[in-house]
């Protein structure tokens, strides 16, 4: 009998950031946006982005968001605008 395989939560928790590279690293990122963006589209209540606990700062948000904005050339007025308009 074979064992189950693990959950990705697993696998995640489990790295170690130091033995990632910047492509892993980008990599990991450019995954959970699309399977974020994905599964909000398909809902009609909002999907906290992190599991209560996470440990997730407001630095460590902002620096991540302000690159995310940056990779895809949106400005924070956009956003902003884009929020209005959308309800999200």
């Amino acid at each position: 009998m074979s064992s189950p395989e693990p959950r990705p939560h697993d696998v995640i928790a489990g790295l170690d950031a130091r033995a990632l590279d910047d492509a892993d690293v980008q990599a990991l990122l450019a995954a959970a946006v699309r399977i974020y963006a994905e599964r909000m589209e398909d809902r009609d209540e909002a999907l906290a982005a992190f599991p209560a606990g996470a440990g997730i700062t407001a630095t460590q948000a902002m620096v991540t968001i302000t690159a995310i904005l940056k990779a895809v050339n949106v400005q924070l007025f956009e956003l902003g605008m884009w929020q209005a308009w959308s309800h999200h």
